[in-house]
């Protein structure tokens, strides 16, 4: 069978160079640092464009809401991040100051540290839904009692997230490129990078069980919801943050972040410390099994597309 294009390719030469292509860039993403992002400054394939110059470039004439969408969309700038930002410059309250404005938000991310209730916040939800479902398991892996309509909503959820599994891999790959990012040397920036990605991921695996053993229609979907919400958390702290003080993100992305060259040379000099070092090489191998993770999750959600309705 041919597809009609130039080259008259056949079918398994395209599903071969799709294949290969997929090989190499996962190839090149468990040799990637996921804090610094070096996968993107190599060829994946002899076929891809050289990467150029451009990536270390910064770019001018960002307007405010550009800049805020740089620093939220940054996997490295967290909710720690964020709190040390308040700890070395926020407390200046220069651009309240420049603004003649006091914002609660601005002032109270210090002094009751309100990133870092966040991030408690999250993990504690979490953790409460997760330990009230395992109370409540009776261990039967395939009871097969629902009725089709919960094996229907079961196997739609699980779709759902077979496609967002994808996304949730590209969100790695595009958020991860080589800009003007959080310097990477402490382990503040390791901490919010595996809570974006991490968290994430267990927010997900964990939704797909908490729906598979719900056995009311509507708590099926409501726990889908509350998760979801639970989320985002973070990231509409810093949206609500930044809509109310835009000029922070100003003072962020012009005085905090940094071009990749300035942060490579940062990461040399930091590496002269034992403690960084020590620090880098204990983060190894936890970043390393969340690459792998994002990497199985899609097969994950194939296969509870399949065995959550003939068991739930």
């Amino acid at each position: 069978m041919l597809i009609p294009d130039n080259k008259k390719k056949t079918i398994c030469d395209i599903l071969y160079e799709n294949l290969t292509f997929l090989c190499n860039h996962l190839y090149a993403k468990m040799h990637d640092d996921l804090l610094i992002g070096t996968e993107h400054s190599r060829k994946i394939i002899p076929d891809c464009t050289t990467p150029s110059r451009g990536f270390t470039i910064e770019e001018t004439n960002l307007s405010q809401s550009e800049k805020s969408d740089i620093i939220i969309t940054d996997p490295k700038f967290g909710m720690f991040s964020l709190f040390k930002y308040h700890v070395t410059r926020g407390y200046k309250n220069e651009k309240l100051k420049e603004k003649n404005a006091f914002y609660c938000s601005h002032v109270f991310s210090l002094l009751a540290a309100l990133p870092i209730i966040i991030f408690i916040a999250q993990w504690s939800i979490y953790i409460a839904m997760v330990a009230n479902e395992i109370d409540g398991y009776d261990g039967n892996i395939c009871p097969n009692v629902s009725d089709w309509k919960k094996k229907l909503i079961m196997f739609g959820a699980s779709a759902v997230y077979f496609v967002r599994s994808f996304f949730l891999w590209d969100n790695l790959t595009d958020r991860t490129r080589l800009q003007k990012l959080t310097p990477t040397i402490d382990i503040l920036v390791m901490i919010d990078t595996f809570q974006e990605f991490g968290f994430n991921l267990f927010v997900y695996v964990a939704n797909l069980w908490i729906i598979f053993k719900e056995d009311n229609l509507y708590d099926m979907v409501l726990n889908c919801v509350a998760m979801e919400f639970l989320m985002n958390l973070d990231n509409e702290f810093e949206e609500m943050y930044f809509k109310y003080l835009p000029e922070s993100a100003d003072d962020i992305y012009d005085n905090v972040f940094v071009s990749y060259t300035e942060n490579q040379l940062n990461i040399k000099e930091k590496k002269k410390s034992i403690c960084f070092r020590f620090i880098s090489a204990a983060a190894y191998i936890p970043f390393k099994l969340l690459t792998i993770s994002l990497m199985l999750f899609p097969i994950l959600c194939f296969t509870m597309m399949i065995y959550s309705p003939l068991c739930k």
